[in-house]
C-alpha cells in the first residue's frame, strides 16, 4: 500500500486531503508543520508528502533536508500546493526536489492525475 505524509497547518484542510487519498487507496498520516513532517519522514519514509506551502521558504528547507536523507529510491515524491504562488516560489520548489505545484482549490482528479505523473501508483 502507498502511504502519504500530509502536512498543513489547517485541521480542516488536511482532513479534506486524507479523504481524497484515502479514496485513492492510499495510507495517511498528517502532521502541522514542516519540522515536524521531517521528523516523521527519517522514521517512517512515507512514498509521498503532500505539503501547503505559503511559506515557500519552510517547504524549501524541507525540500532540503528529504533530499539529503538516504538514496534517492528511498526520497518521498513531494507535491507542494498553496493558495496564490507566486512563479518564483513555485519554480524554487521544483528545482530543490518537489514533483508538482499544485494551486488550490484542487479536486480529487487533478491530485490524482499528478500522483500519476509523479509515479507513484495508486488505484
Amino acid at each position: 500500500m502507498v502511504n502519504c505524509l500530509l502536512i498543513d497547518k489547517n485541521p480542516a484542510e488536511r482532513l479534506k486531503l486524507q479523504q481524497m487519498l484515502l479514496g485513492m487507496g492510499i495510507e495517511c498520516a498528517e502532521r502541522d508543520g514542516a519540522e515536524a513532517g521531517i521528523r516523521f519522514c527519517q522514521e517512517a519514509r512515507p512514498d509521498i508528502v503532500v505539503m501547503e506551502a505559503s511559506g515557500v521558504t519552510a517547504a524549501k528547507e524541507f525540500l532540503r533536508l528529504v533530499r539529503y536523507q538516504g538514496r534517492a529510491s528511498n526520497r518521498p515524491v513531494v507535491i507542494l500546493y498553496a493558495d496564490k504562488p507566486d512563479m518564483a516560489s513555485v519554480g524554487e520548489t521544483i528545482i530543490e526536489g518537489a514533483a508538482d505545484f499544485l494551486v488550490k482549490p484542487f479536486d480529487r482528479d487533478l491530485l490524482l492525475f499528478k500522483l500519476e505523473q509523479a509515479g507513484v501508483i495508486v488505484n
